[in-house]
């Protein structure tokens, strides 16, 4: 089976999560209200090993900035977070990775101190943790792209700006705590304003 979801339509024009089986056809497992469920999700999801469903809505929520939100195998929907824009972050254009522990991270595109974005954490009780605020150049800034998880802990991401040129960089965040910038986009050269997620 395939699952994703999409950023427009359903019931309430909000988006939705779906599944497509192997024989075409397509199920809506959960419809966005728009309201404090979320709306408008840009990402999609990631599975645990009990079948839940985990993603983030760009939109929607208590406060209008969007949602981390969780899916049951039958078909329940409930919020662990709803961002505020400051300081926990807000629109989050990027999806979650989920590690062993269950633990999930993210980032979102603006919200944070300087509204630039954050990187966080949602552990298995749904608190969030602000692991780290973007703050612009010559660091990475206004991530659009998801988080990917290595075996020693570390998150690699990409901002589509901010860098030593402004053009973006692909990026570390360390176990412990530190942002690293790996490469700083040139423009013409080599590219720049990455937004897909890395591999």
């Amino acid at each position: 089976n395939l699952y994703g979801t999409t950023y427009h339509g359903g019931g309430a024009s909000a988006g939705v999560v779906y599944r497509v089986d192997p024989s075409g056809h397509e199920t809506v497992l959960y419809n966005f209200t728009g309201g404090a469920d979320g709306s408008n999700p840009y990402a999609g999801v990631v599975f645990d090993s009990a079948g839940n469903l985990y993603g983030t809505t760009y939109a929607g929520g208590t406060a209008g900035q969007g949602t981390v939100y969780k899916l049951t195998p039958s078909g329940e929907e409930s919020v662990l977070h709803s961002f505020t824009g400051k300081p926990d972050g807000g629109k989050p254009y990027a999806g979650v990775v989920l590690d062993s522990a269950g633990n999930l991270f993210g980032t979102t595109y603006s919200g944070g101190m300087v509204n630039g974005g954050v990187i966080y954490k949602i552990d298995t009780t749904g608190h969030e943790t602000v692991l780290y605020t973007f703050e612009g150049a010559p660091g990475p800034d206004n991530p659009k792209t998801p988080l990917i998880l290595d075996d020693a802990g570390n998150l690699y991401g990409a901002s589509g700006i901010g860098g030593q040129t402004g053009y973006g960089a692909v990026y570390e965040f360390s176990a412990s705590g530190q942002v690293t910038v790996l490469y700083s986009f040139q423009g013409a050269k080599d590219g720049r304003g990455p937004v897909s997620g890395l591999v």
